[in-house]
């Protein structure tokens, strides 16, 4: 009997540790906030046990896949309109949607002393100036706002009819247009600048917030999803410490409320 409990025991925690390893919050994220959910992932898991499988992309594509069934359980989008339109078709959580930053777009350039991230001194016309990236205005809500701020600044059509205009499929992949040293500017998310593991360098222009569409990202639970895994996700995403880090990732806060009736 005394071998028969400890053997016992060994078996119980083996199947318990299992049991506690399968849980995991399924979440799909807009590619501008994916760095920021993974340090919060990796501090959410170490608190709980809890793991996050990450799918990230363009918040269109992303849609377009909840909508023909990806088993997501959470969807953090880059903007309202995704969420909105999920919930009016039903396929959210009742009650679920709400605003968790607000996206601040920066022009920036790896080495300024090429080319300059100044939009009210760009010069389409300068040699050294091979192309500016922008993400896909149709898909990625930064390339919408991308797309405005050219148009403001008067210099999209220069760009585009020199053909110095570079497309991200979403803001990731501009992001590393840039970086790689392909685009000497980057219209891009703040928060890929302000990484606070991963200092960048370059310099960075910040563009008037008024001048684009506010970049209010919204995230919802998908219908369904709800669990205690994705309470125990939220109720830490919406704690001190997880909004002090997503601020130090340069993402405006506003008050955690949910928006949905």
């Amino acid at each position: 009997m005394k071998l028969f409990i400890p053997g016992l025991l060994s078996l119980l925690m083996m199947f318990s540790s299992v049991s506690y390893a399968q849980e995991s919050v399924r979440i799909a994220v807009a590619a501008n906030f994916l760095a920021t959910l993974k340090a919060l992932s990796k501090d959410f898991t170490s608190e709980t046990g809890i793991r996050v499988d990450i799918s990230n992309g363009a918040s269109g594509m992303l849609y377009a896949q909840i909508k023909k069934g990806a088993p997501y359980d959470m969807f953090f989008s880059a903007d309202a309109k995704r969420p909105e339109l999920l919930e009016q078709e039903g396929l959210i959580e009742p009650g679920s949607r709400f605003t968790y930053v607000t996206g601040k777009l920066v022009s920036w350039s790896p080495d300024a002393r090429k080319v300059s991230p100044n939009l009210m001194m760009l010069n389409a016309n300068n040699n050294r100036l091979r192309f500016v990236a922008m993400a896909n205005s149709k898909t990625a809500p930064y390339g919408e706002a991308a797309l405005k701020v050219l148009k403001h600044y008067g210099v999209y059509n220069n760009l585009k009819a020199l053909n110095k205009i570079a497309i991200g499929e979403n803001i990731g992949k501009t992001y590393h247009y840039a970086a790689s040293g392909n685009a000497q500017i980057g219209l891009v998310a703040k928060s890929y600048v302000s990484n606070p593991k991963r200092p960048v360098g370059g310099e960075v222009f910040e563009i008037p917030a008024e001048l684009y569409p506010e970049l209010k990202q919204q995230a919802v639970v998908l219908k369904g999803r709800k669990s205690p895994q994705t309470e125990a996700f939220l109720n830490y995403f919406n704690s001190d410490k997880a909004r002090k880090l997503i601020a130090n990732y340069g993402y405006g806060l506003g008050q955690m409320t949910q928006v949905s009736n």
